[in-house]
Parts: C-alpha cells; sequence; structure tokens
C-alpha cells in the first residue's frame, strides 16, 4: 500500500531529481522510492564509526592530513 507523505527538500534537489525521473522516463515518485530503497539497504553504520567519523570531520579545528583533505575532495557524493 502506498502513503502519500510530506517533506521539506531543497529546491535544488528537487529539481534535480524530477529532471532526473523525466530522462529516465518514470515517475518522480518512483525515484525517491528507488533511493529511500538504496538506502535503506545500507544498513546504519555503527556507532564507533560514526562517532569517529564525527570526531574526524565535525570537531573544530578540523584535524584532516592534507592527503586525506584531498581525498575527500575528491570523492564523488554519488557514488557514496
Amino acid at each position: 500500500m502506498k502513503l502519500k507523505i510530506g517533506t521539506q527538500l531543497e529546491e535544488d534537489v528537487v529539481r534535480r531529481a524530477k529532471r532526473r525521473a523525466a530522462d529516465e522516463n518514470r515517475p518522480f515518485s518512483d525515484l525517491i522510492q528507488d533511493a529511500l530503497e538504496r538506502y535503506l539497504s545500507q544498513g546504519a553504520p555503527e556507532p564507533a564509526k560514526r562517532d569517529a567519523a564525527y570526531r574526524l570531520y565535525c570537531e573544530r579545528p578540523m584535524r584532516l592530513a592534507p592527503e586525506q583533505l584531498k581525498a575527500v575532495l575528491e570523492l564523488d557524493a554519488w557514488d557514496l
């Protein structure tokens, strides 16, 4: 059974998602469904790994070696 939901998303994200759905000739809702399924199938990160990532990337001052920063900047966010 499908449910209608209401949420708020960034305008640019919605615009790009709708464009992708149109390019793939499928409904916007199917694209959202697939994205959520893919995200949920990955499982939650382990709490220790999540905490370590927070300490590494979110605490101030950022403690990244130059090669770590370069690796992060070169990542394709869509591959995550």
